[in-house]
């Protein structure tokens, strides 16, 4: 379950640009924010879990330490990805010689939770803010939805702003720009 979770997140950010990493929307959340939120708390639910003595959000093993900051460059960005990774590497590996997953387990707010409550716990978080990311990186890069799944809402238009699938071949994807052009065509026409 912790596997699946995490490679919805990687893959959504399998080809985020540092642009896109620093990008938050005019909102207060960047990308490259929530990465760090991620890995911190991937290590720290971690760490209580497993730890004799567990580290908490402070203490973790922040890339370049705990930064009020962010540093705008690639090689940051790296970073913070690779330490997600390390997190769930780390999950692998001490999940590997769990017998008992009902066991009580240590969690930050001085309190404890059966093991499997945790990593369900865990690969929630990573989920949820997978999500958050997909939107961002979809109004960062102009995107609407994959050609063929549009739901329009009559108030937005997303003509031109969809993406043609990994799946589609040229068939298909022209099949699906015709029919979006049509649809488009024809709201444009019902308002003059």
């Amino acid at each position: 379950m912790l596997q699946a979770a995490y490679q919805v997140l990687r893959s959504n950010i399998a080809t985020l640009t540092l642009d896109e990493a620093l990008f938050s929307d005019g909102g207060y959340r960047s990308i490259l924010g929530v990465l760090k939120h991620i890995g911190g708390w991937a290590h720290v639910y971690r760490s209580y879990a497993f730890d004799a003595e567990p580290r908490h959000w402070e203490k973790t093993s922040w890339p370049r330490g705990m930064r009020d900051t962010v540093e705008c460059s690639r090689e940051y960005l790296d970073e913070v990805v690779a330490w997600i990774d390390e997190a769930v590497g780390a999950w692998d590996a001490d999940l590997a010689s769990v017998d008992d997953y009902d066991a009580p387990r240590p969690v930050h707010w001085r309190d404890t939770l059966p093991l499997r409550s945790i990593v369900v716990l865990v690969g929630n978080h990573l989920v949820y803010h997978a999500g958050e990311l997909n939107m961002l990186l979809s109004i960062a890069r102009g995107e609407a939805w994959e050609w063929g799944e549009e739901v329009e809402e009559n108030h937005i238009d997303t003509y031109g702003h969809g993406i043609r699938g990994p799946w589609m071949n040229d068939d298909v994807a022209k099949y699906y720009q015709e029919r979006i052009r049509t649809a488009r065509d024809e709201r444009l026409s019902r308002r003059s």
